[in-house]
């Protein structure tokens, strides 16, 4: 089994001026986010990895390809570490969805886990494929791992660590270019975790 995890968000990225549904809109990083990938491949330089895994989205890309410079270790993308798919919502403003169709809005907010945005997905069919593929990364693994994977991505997997509920997972800060280190503790069999960067 896996003994320590390593969870990192992607670098930074342009989302506009104004908030946005962005879950599988393929932006890439931004300056300030290669910058910020630049300085988690420094972070990492003496911290031995054993297996690299990350989503196939270009912002994930690209951090992690500036991550496995002078490290031995080849990344494999994992299609289940996407973001969440919100359809018909994706890349459009918060603002008009809440003008446009503001009973689906609202239901969303009532409901986060179960509300399915038109032709998208629900946290609660995304926690799952996300919490399958850590869970048999992690159990089929060995040594240290690291994830480059997105905020959605992460909340899924530390919320079942940490015993948040799916409707409470924005409590769980997750900004660009964050490090959550999962450490197995094989007393209590349970992951340890903390935000270490």
């Amino acid at each position: 089994m896996v003994e320590k995890v390593y969870l990192l968000r992607h670098g930074h990225i342009d989302n506009g001026s104004e908030k946005r549904y962005l879950g599988r809109t393929d932006v890439p990083l931004d300056s300030f986010g290669f910058e910020q990938a630049r300085e988690l491949h420094d972070y990492f330089k003496a911290i031995p990895i054993d297996a690299i895994f990350t989503s196939p989205l270009k912002r994930c890309l690209q951090t992690t390809q500036i991550l496995c410079i002078d490290k031995n270790t080849r990344y494999q993308i994992v299609e289940a570490f996407c973001e969440i798919d919100m359809g018909d919502w994706e890349n459009v403003p918060m603002s008009y969805i809440k003008l446009q169709y503001p009973e689906l809005y609202a239901q969303r907010g009532k409901d986060l886990e179960y509300f399915t945005p038109p032709n998208g997905e629900s946290f609660h069919d995304m926690a799952k494929r996300v919490r399958d593929a850590f869970d048999a990364m992690t159990h089929h693994a060995t040594g240290s791992l690291l994830i480059v994977a997105h905020a959605g991505v992460n909340r899924m997997i530390l919320s079942q660590i940490l015993g948040v509920a799916i409707n409470d997972m924005f409590s769980i800060e997750q900004p660009y270019a964050c490090v959550n280190e999962l450490t197995w503790d094989h007393q209590s069999s349970k992951w340890e975790y903390r935000r270490v960067y």
